[in-house]
């Protein structure tokens, strides 16, 4: 890999911006149908930090976090492998972004992490804000990994560049998404209130691998109080299924508004997480018996191949569903032409995923592939062709305009589809009198019985 030169990694660029600007238009308002950012006056605000955060969804959280600093564009620490291919490093520091050198990435290239270490004290000291993601390599869920010993490295040593003069700030932040795959899903951001570790220079000094143990558990447990923690592993899923079934519940209980946001249905699933893990460390029967009742109620609901919302339906008249399919059947024409409008790029980023198993980069690909790019190629080809066909450019104008929101209506409009889907198929196993959905329908209660209790310390 060429030497790069990033002593400009910072400065203002004008082509930056305008992507900046772009990017965030289709950041918040296309991609996710609610984008929440809780916290935000805890970002210093006339001078740089270093900005710490749970890393669960590839580039999708550094988007999270770019846009949850506000107006100070952040500087990235990211792995030197990426940065090999001269071109793809020179677009990597255009995006501002540095690399960080490993041990895998051979010994002699580590003595260039000094210059690393002092342009990221530099970019601190005039102001602006450093990222890191300490676990490394992101998740596959809801939990926090550990964080390596590169972060406290990174810290400690960039403040050594200062002789140990700076006091670097160091704010936590935490995503939380609503699902990880789904177009027009709904992403929160906690930002903690930062933190110094001026106390652990004196022990760095003397003991460096201490310090950085130290400061590692510190930087730990501030993004752990921000974020959904469903740290049993082996029993994930059962607990994302608690989470699920019980969250309605809690954010009725206690009053939480607006109870459809993302930041309400963040704040309740960090409750029942946390009652979780009390739950599991003090009563270890009674939270066994609830993970199999869970893990029971999420294989009832693959094999039905229905959703646990549908559950919360006490009835369903069939009345209803007539109403519901009938107006589906007026929309048919409408979601046709915004499907046929957004096929192409929809699907474009499949054409990439298929080739990569991580299934947690994938919405990285669909968001770049698919949103970013092939997105507005596409429209304008089809506002192109509107203009040639009717001789009319405000109608071309009119289209490149309207053509994002139909990609919108058709997320929307298949989503409601598979929900009249739900409904069909939940009125068919009662009127079989299917026993597998009779007792899904009562583990669910038991679910929520037992939540209640454990919730309220009973």
């Amino acid at each position: 890999m060429a030497d790069l030169d990033f002593s400009r990694v910072n400065k203002y660029n004008l082509l930056y911006e305008l992507t900046y600007k772009y990017l965030h238009f289709v950041h918040n308002y296309v991609y996710y149908r609610q984008y929440r950012v809780n916290g935000r006056e805890n970002l210093p605000k006339d001078e740089g930090y270093l900005v710490i955060s749970n890393h669960q969804n590839s580039l999708n959280d550094a988007l999270g976090i770019l846009f949850a600093t506000g107006r100070k564009h952040p500087v990235f620490i990211a792995r030197a492998d990426i940065f090999k291919k001269p071109t793809i490093g020179k677009l990597l520091r255009w995006l501002k972004m540095m690399p960080a050198y490993r041990v895998r990435d051979g010994v002699d290239e580590l003595g260039k992490n000094e210059e690393i270490f002092r342009q990221a004290a530099r970019v601190i000291t005039e102001g602006d804000p450093i990222v890191l993601f300490p676990e490394a390599l992101h998740q596959n869920g809801r939990y926090l990994g550990t964080f390596k010993k590169g972060f406290a490295r990174i810290a400690f040593e960039t403040v050594e560049q200062t002789d140990f003069k700076m006091k670097m700030k160091i704010v936590p932040m935490a995503n939380n998404y609503s699902d990880y795959f789904r177009f027009q899903s709904k992403l929160n951001m906690n930002i903690g209130e930062p933190f110094e570790f001026t106390e652990l220079y004196d022990v760095y000094k003397e003991h460096p691998e201490r310090a950085r143990y130290l400061l590692a558990q510190k930087a730990h447990d501030a993004v752990e109080k921000l974020m959904v923690n469903l740290d049993d592993i082996p029993n994930y899923e059962a607990l994302e299924t608690l989470c699920t079934v019980y969250r309605k519940n809690y954010i009725k209980d206690n009053k939480i508004r607006p109870a459809g946001s993302i930041t309400s249905e963040t704040k309740a699933d960090q409750a029942i997480a946390n009652r979780l893990r009390d739950c599991r460390n003090n009563e270890a029967d009674r939270y066994a018996d609830l993970v199999a009742k869970a893990k029971e109620y999420g294989d009832l609901l693959k094999d039905l191949k229905l959703r646990d919302w549908i559950f919360t339906k006490r009835r369903h008249p069939i009345i209803g569903i007539i109403v519901r399919t009938i107006l589906w059947m007026l929309f048919i024409p409408v979601w046709l032409v915004c499907t046929l409008l957004n096929l192409i790029p929809f699907f474009s980023g499949f054409i990439f995923t298929k080739k990569v198993k991580d299934k947690l980069l994938h919405p990285s690909f669909h968001f770049a592939v698919g949103t970013l790019v092939t997105g507005p190629v596409w429209y304008l080809i089809v506002a192109v062709v509107a203009a040639l066909v009717t001789h009319t450019w405000w109608i071309a104008l009119v289209a490149l305009i309207l053509l994002p929101f139909t990609l919108i209506i058709f997320s929307r409009a298949t989503g409601s589809l598979k929900k009249l889907v739900n409904r069909f198929r939940r009125s068919a196993f009662v009127a079989k009198k299917d026993r597998r959905f009779f007792r899904a329908l009562d583990l669910r209660e038991q679910l929520v019985s037992d939540m209640d209790n454990i919730m309220k310390n009973k």
